[in-house]
């Protein structure tokens, strides 16, 4: 049985829907320690047997912020501000780990966040990684680059 959540920045300029193989009171959460992640204090999920899409509504609101080895990229709203999620784009495919705290139902979310720091990984490790552990994510109205 799949779980399907939906969730948006705070004024709807970017949604997203994740489909989770399990319910999400049985999915880890992760705390990210990098600063940016401890600055939002961000708790995310990822899970390479589920699906996302991060859909934008409004392209012009649509921010990506990429810091560090520059690996990945936030998403933000440049209106509201909220952080949506964090992709990473290789080769026409597309990976996330999702702000659960962007999601409408994220009190679902209970087991605790686990610190995690990926600090000291390599770019090329850091890649392979996120391909094997972040969920598959399709970008619906994402603006060329």
């Amino acid at each position: 049985m799949t779980h399907c959540l939906n969730g948006a920045c705070h004024c709807g300029a970017i949604g997203l829907e994740l489909t989770l193989p399990r319910p999400p009171e049985e999915e880890v959460v992760g705390a990210c320690q990098c600063s940016f992640c401890r600055k939002h204090n961000a708790r995310t999920v990822s899970d390479p047997r589920a699906q996302a899409r991060l859909v934008v509504h409004e392209p012009a609101e649509l921010q990506r912020y990429r810091f560090g080895l520059e690996a990945s990229e936030v998403v933000l709203c440049r209106r509201c501000g909220v952080y949506v999620a964090m992709l990473m784009t290789e080769a026409g495919k597309a990976w996330s780990t999702i702000n659960i705290d962007a999601l409408d139902e994220r009190a679902r979310f209970t087991r605790p966040a686990e610190p995690r720091d990926f600090s000291g990984e390599a770019l090329e490790g850091r890649r392979e990684r996120r391909i094997a552990r972040w969920t598959p994510t399709k970008l619906v109205g994402w603006p060329k680059e």
